[in-house]
């Protein structure tokens, strides 16, 4: 997945794709591809690279194209590595047919054995081509490009959109949406379509947003929309867009922070429908066999990481020492590897990254094999070093995250590591079916929650209004929560560079609360758990010293809101699914320190996205 572009009309096709590309660049990639139609010769024209758009460019440079139809993609992995035989676009059997794919083929791997069976060849990894393969059988029985779409998509599970086009057929390009969002451009003798409307605004204001389940078929002069759902053609407002291009790319958005957080209950909702099979079970689709069996008998779990990652490896291997009954310690990466760690064969090592390629944390994955433990990353970034080394990997396919501090990304590995938790507690026959059926039912209200709680984001800005002067803040929690307070105060620190610090809310009395007085705010963590009573004893301890109370709770708890100075309320959870939910008022309230005092939320002072040096 990434970015789309696709065109036809009167203009020279290549360059209007190049410069669509070029403004989608921005939401991460890790390779390119173009196709077209090349007029003069009859040919469909195919030109990707990894790596960046520069190469692309370099290798289209040798080739002298009369085209006024094509597609292009700049791809962030998620099936198969980054690779020139992986980008898009992909072409079917025949080579008819040019595709370019954003979102997830749940079930390709299962069409794919299918089509092989029936002599299909497949040249790449991914997903991607066995959609367009599956649509050529189709277009191979002599119907329209359109019938073949439509015919094909039934047999297509996941959420993806594609945009394609026939070299039989030089007038036309089909786009499909289901999840994945894909927006028509409207010109005077040209049409396009594109993932992102930033990839039209040099050409175009007036666009129609898909809704999910409509083909569209694009001629030079005539846009027109079938809806899958209501079987029948169907009209689409047309919209005049106001943005300018960086307004665009960050869709409205003053910040991708702000648009990362409000992307978090749909990155919840791509998870949980990615790796929960039709039974209700956890399905990893990377775990073998072989691994399978290994995981089976380990006896100790390590969660090794850096910073905002190190915080989900806490909440994850609490999870895991629940629900599968391993112990588990935690250490961040950079201690891991000199402290000569006693991890054998026995033992399972858990790498939690976004980027894949953060040194200190590959520098403990090369350490952990040395001594023959079995290695799971974590990860992000399909076909990273760590990815790629690790015994076995799960992405967490929360997309791109342009902001430096993490927020999806975050979310998507705490949603990943409870997954393998309960994967794990089935496994090891310590969770039972009935129980697991529960909590899964549970994680399903997720991520309509955590929408809920976004929708409150004008209290945030109030709290902050109020706080945004001072400098220093403590943050407390127990038990899932600890993990919490300790993201909540890296965020601030990062962002708004405001003094911060993270605490079991146990330790309080051995030491931070000679600090707390009428001018020091305490962030705390409180949603209904096991330890709720305790929070509320240390809460009590913090008034009687008129310390500032700022608490995120469960809602209907009457007497914390009492206690409070400022009362954020979460739904009703299980303790376990609240750290997703108790997080987002944190982010909320760092973001808008940060905008109050006129930081650089994007890209703070000092700090990198991928820290890939020692």
């Amino acid at each position: 997945m990434c970015g789309i572009i696709g065109y036809i009309g009167y203009r020279d096709v290549v360059p209007v794709l190049i410069q669509g590309l070029e403004q989608l660049e921005y939401r991460g990639y890790d390779s390119a591809g173009i196709a077209c139609l090349d007029s003069r010769k009859g040919n469909l024209f195919l030109a990707k690279e990894k790596g960046k758009l520069a190469a692309l460019k370099e290798k289209i440079g040798d080739f002298n194209i009369d085209s006024h139809i094509g597609v292009g993609h700049t791809r962030w992995a998620t099936h198969g590595e980054p690779s020139r035989e992986n980008a898009h676009p992909h072409t079917d059997f025949s080579g008819q047919i040019a595709l370019v794919h954003n979102g997830i083929v749940e079930n390709y791997a299962t069409l794919k054995k299918t089509l092989q069976k029936k002599k299909v060849r497949f040249t790449s990894q991914t997903d991607t081509e066995v959609g367009v393969q599956v649509i050529g059988r189709f277009y191979k029985k002599k119907t329209s490009l359109f019938q073949a779409v439509k015919q094909a998509i039934p047999q297509l599970r996941g959420f993806f959109a594609f945009v394609l086009f026939s070299k039989d057929d030089p007038e036309t390009i089909i786009a499909y949406k289901r999840s994945n969002p894909l927006v028509i451009g409207l010109g005077q003798g040209e049409n396009f379509v594109a993932s992102d409307v930033t990839a039209l605004l040099s050409y175009t204001r007036r666009v129609i947003y898909l809704e999910d389940e409509d083909i569209a078929v694009l001629t030079r002069n005539k846009v027109t929309v079938y809806s899958l759902k209501r079987h029948s053609w169907v009209s689409r407002p047309v919209t005049t867009v106001n943005w300018n291009v960086a307004q665009a790319q960050k869709q409205g958005f003053p910040h991708f922070m702000l648009k990362e957080m409000y992307e978090q209950p749909e990155v919840l909702r791509n998870i949980l429908s990615k790796r929960i099979d039709r039974q209700g079970e956890v399905y990893f689709d990377t775990i073998t066999k072989a691994f399978r069996k290994r995981l089976k008998k380990i006896e100790r779990v390590f969660m090794i990481s850096c910073g905002t990652a190190y915080h989900a490896g806490l909440v994850g291997g609490t999870a895991i020492q629940q629900y599968a009954r391993v112990p588990y310690q935690a250490q961040v990466s950079s201690e891991f590897r000199y402290t000569n760690p006693m991890v054998g064969p026995e033992d399972l090592v858990v790498l939690v990254t976004q980027s894949g390629e953060t040194a200190d944390t590959l520098a403990a994955l090369r350490e952990a094999k040395s001594k023959g433990a079995l290695v799971l990353a974590i990860v992000n970034v399909v076909g990273s070093t760590i990815a790629r080394e690790a015994d076995s990997v799960i992405y967490t396919h929360a997309g791109p995250e342009i902001g430096v501090a993490s927020t999806k990304a975050y979310v998507a590995q705490l949603a990943t590591l409870l997954l393998l938790a309960f994967y794990m507690g089935r496994l090891r026959r310590k969770l039972s079916r009935d129980a697991h059926r529960t909590l899964i039912r549970e994680f399903k209200k997720i991520p309509d929650q955590a929408a809920k709680i976004l929708k409150e984001h004008k209290r945030f800005e109030s709290c902050a209004k109020k706080h945004y002067t001072r400098r220093n803040f403590l943050f407390l929690g127990r038990g899932y929560n600890f993990p919490t307070a300790l993201e909540g105060a890296l965020k601030l620190k990062e962002i708004s560079y405001a003094h911060a610090h993270g605490y079991a809310a146990g330790e309080m009395k051995h030491g931070p609360i000679a600090l707390i007085d009428h001018e020091q705010p305490v962030i705390c963590i409180a949603p209904d758990s096991l330890t709720y009573e305790k929070m509320i004893s240390n809460i009590q301890e913090i008034c009687a010293r008129d310390g500032i109370v700022i608490a995120i709770g469960t809602e209907g708890r009457k007497d914390l809101e009492k206690m409070a100075d400022d009362f954020f309320c979460i739904p009703k959870t299980s303790e376990v699914f609240s750290p997703i939910l108790t997080v987002i008022p944190l982010q909320f309230f760092s973001y808008q320190m940060a905008v109050l005092n006129g930081r650089d939320v994007d890209q703070p002072r000092n700090l990198a996205k991928s820290v890939t040096v020692e």
